[in-house]
């Protein structure tokens, strides 16, 4: 739904059975343009009975990253004006209790110089109130699941731990018993969606609007929810599909699609 400006989400979400939103660097930059302040969209999400969940895609701020070829100008902008300091405050005035924080760029990143630099937005966070999620990203600088969870470790702050997008967990080849062996109390999001078979030559393509609904792929969602569950995970499960064929249908059929495949699975993995 990222073609249909935030404040038109609201109702199809709350229609939909969504307890709330999250919301994108690029749909705040399109409510600036809009003339919308981040307290004019937690007004209007709690007019719906909804709440702004998180604000996601904050830059990690390590120095000297840069984008790498196949990375659209635009998104590469985007994200370098992803800074925590103003973000925090977006999130802050959104209302929302939690931030998102990743690295996509090229090349590796030092551990230490991640985890302290995760340390500093946690600390920054924590004295606004506010959770920090670090997202593994597959092909990102943080470069496997495991020195995902080594720089949450490093960085040793209470209020900051993992957000998991099954997009990275499998198309990085994180094994469930990988996963089992992640503290389930530093799980802090969950975000589900589908993948066809890898055979895209463009993986940021395929990311960014190839994703498919929960259950239309070959993901082992259930396993996936069984095993978070089983280490005692008390996050939040969220959807997040970036697809050129969601964005192309209506904003209520979206939604209503979007909450049925993500009931769908979630009753096949519980009952």
């Amino acid at each position: 739904m990222m073609s249909v400006p935030v404040l038109d989400r609201l109702r199809p979400a709350r229609e939909a059975g969504f307890a709330g939103v999250s919301l994108m660097g690029a749909d705040y930059q399109q409510m600036v343009a809009s003339g919308v302040s981040a307290e004019d969209l937690r007004e209007r999400a709690a007019d719906e009975g909804l709440v702004v969940t998180e604000v996601e895609g904050i830059y990690l701020g390590l120095p000297g990253r840069e984008p790498g070829p196949t990375m659209p100008a635009s998104l590469a902008q985007l994200l370098k004006g992803m800074d925590a300091p103003r973000y925090l405050a977006v999130a802050v005035a959104a209302g929302a209790s939690s931030i998102t924080v990743i690295d996509m760029f090229d090349g590796a990143v030092d551990i230490d110089q991640a985890a302290e630099a995760f340390a500093d937005i946690c600390d920054r966070a924590r004295d606004l109130g506010l959770t920090v999620q670090l997202e593994y990203v597959v092909g990102g600088g943080i470069a496997t699941y495991a020195d995902t969870c080594e720089v949450i470790r490093r960085a040793g702050r209470g209020n900051g731990g993992l957000m998991i997008d099954s997009w990275h967990l499998f198309r990085g080849n994180v094994t469930l018993d990988e996963l089992a062996r992640t503290p389930g109390d530093r799980v802090f999001g969950v975000q589900i969606n589908d993948g066809p078979p890898p055979t895209d030559a463009d993986p940021l393509r395929e990311m960014t609007k190839g994703r498919l609904m929960p259950g239309e792929g070959i993901f082992d969602l259930v396993g996936m929810i069984r095993t978070l569950d089983a280490i005692g995970s008390k996050a939040p499960i969220s959807i997040e599909v970036f697809s050129d064929t969601l964005s192309a249908l209506p904003a209520d059929e979206a939604a209503r699609r979007c909450a049925e495949t993500t009931r769908a699975t979630l009753h096949k993995a519980r009952g």
